[in-house]
């Protein structure tokens, strides 16, 4: 399976859902939801809104997921792992472990969740796609 269809089939089967379940039926059409991979984040605290993309320094490719909330702007990004490490079903829960945990940590610091105790679906093998399990 190329890069580029196991990204998008990870982030529309498995991320997507996941980010969408700490949320409110309102806020979901609000929130763009980027899988990238093989860069690393580098933010600018002069201009928070830009966000920039570079190649890692220890020349490998991680897969991160940017989540912004269209109305007032506010973004989180959080690197999932490795990506050729996230091929392995139980390094991939562990990492959805910890997204879900800072998907609801994100939202209740928003100014939509402000406060507000929020839930994202814990994961389980179990709950993979076959194609995920499989290693296909």
């Amino acid at each position: 399976m190329s890069r580029t269809s196991f990204v998008s089939r990870l982030r529309d089967q498995v991320i997507r859902p996941l980010v969408h379940s700490a949320l409110t039926e309102d806020e979901i059409p609000e929130i763009t939801l980027a899988v990238v991979v093989g860069t690393e984040f580098d933010s600018s605290f002069r201009e928070p809104w830009e966000l920039r993309w570079t190649y890692p320094e220890d020349g490998d490719e991680y897969v991160w997921a940017h989540v912004t909330y269209r109305p007032t702007n506010e973004g989180g990004t959080w690197r999932l792992g490795r990506s050729e490490d996230l091929h392995d079903p139980s390094v991939l829960i562990d990492a959805l472990q910890q997204l879900g945990w800072d998907v609801e940590d994100w939202v209740c610091e928003t100014t939509f969740g402000w406060g507000e105790e929020r839930h994202a679906r814990r994961v389980q093998l179990g709950d993979l796609p076959e194609w995920l399990i499989a290693g296909s």
